[in-house]
């Protein structure tokens, strides 16, 4: 029986397909060994390196394979970049280690150590593929949708595959087998499926409401959903549409049309940006833009114990200042 290599490196942002691909390099080994082999799941800031390159070194309690995810290596610090390289050299003689970014790339002395049948970019999928993707799932479960549904989804669900397959899960145990999803029913489940996520959060800040905004914030943070760099862009997405959108109307375009050009689609989600122009002017959203550009910055530069509060700081200064900073802040 051949076994899987050693040590993979997985890069890149699309994270269903790199779960894919983990998924059948295990199940082709439980195909071949014919039997279930231990696996398990770390990330680097909650179990030390070297905890974990013990457990791959050492013998396997309940089989004789185990499998081992490290998540965000591109977090490493220096000292576990080493450890890693070392084990990447001697590696555990029954365990196949995965190491897993969102990043197309690492600390080179991890990326130089490895060989390169084992390094590979997941890079996220065209918008015709999301789109096949989506129609290709409900397909398998027998479920009709169409394609202003598959547009909006794409519009509100993270673009990875991950991400698709949970909502599109959610979906197809919601409406069932021989069912026919509309543009509708999918605005409908999201605004009432009771989950805070980036696009509630940003109808409470798009109407103006600061105190219901961060509420839905420490939901989202209790939750563990969403950091705030995913968050940030999440936002940055929808208050683009909402500048486009005024910059639009204020170029007389009908509401139709402009809609239609800035690609805002679904009743409620419509809705939401209509209401936004009543609260932000065009020169609002402008500042709020530069805002965001700043807030990514510093959200990817401060310790994740900070993170809440950056996160505070900034639904402050779009919601209530409309996008200022104070004189000290402006550089």
């Amino acid at each position: 029986m051949n076994n899987p290599e050693p040590v993979y490196l997985f890069l890149g942002p699309e994270t269903g397909q790199k779960i894919d691909e983990i998924k059948n390099i295990r199940d082709s080994y439980s195909k071949q060994s014919g039997e279930i082999p231990e696996i398990h799941k770390f990330y680097p800031f909650d179990t030390s390196v070297g905890e974990i390159i013990s457990l791959m070194k050492n013998g396997a309690l309940f089989s004789s394979y185990k499998f081992v995810t490290l998540m965000n290596t591109e977090d490493l610090k220096k000292n576990d970049v080493l450890e890693i390289v070392s084990y990447i050299a001697s590696p555990g003689v029954d365990c196949t280690l995965f190491l897993l970014s969102d990043k197309i790339s690492v600390d080179k002395k991890i990326s130089s150590a490895m060989p390169k049948k084992a390094v590979r970019i997941f890079w996220e999928l065209f918008e015709n593929q999301k789109k096949t993707w989506i129609s290709n799932f409900f397909r398998k479960e027998r479920i009709s949708v169409s394609q202003d549904a598959v547009e909006l989804l794409l519009e509100m669900v993270e673009n990875n595959t991950s991400d698709l397959r949970i909502a599109c899960t959610k979906l197809s145990v919601f409406f069932g087998e021989g069912s026919q999803i509309s543009e509708g029913d999918i605005e409908q489940f999201i605004y009432h499926s009771k989950e805070e996520n980036v696009f509630t959060l940003f109808k409470k800040m798009a109407s103006g409401d600061f105190s219901s905004s961060i509420e839905i914030l420490h939901k989202i943070a209790l939750g563990g959903e969403g950091s705030p760099v995913q968050l940030i862009s999440g936002l940055q997405w929808q208050f683009r549409k909402l500048l486009t959108l005024s910059q639009l109307f204020a170029d007389s375009w009908s509401r139709e049309e402009a809609l239609s050009k800035a690609q805002i689609r679904g009743k409620r989600n419509q809705q939401t940006y209509i209401d936004g122009l009543k609260k932000y002017s065009t020169r609002d959203l402008q500042r709020i833009i530069v805002l965001i550009a700043k807030y990514d910055i510093l959200a990817r530069e401060m310790n994740k114990d900070n993170h809440l509060i950056i996160m505070e700081l900034f639904i402050y200064y779009c919601v209530t200042r409309k996008g200022i900073l104070p004189e000290e802040y402006r550089s």
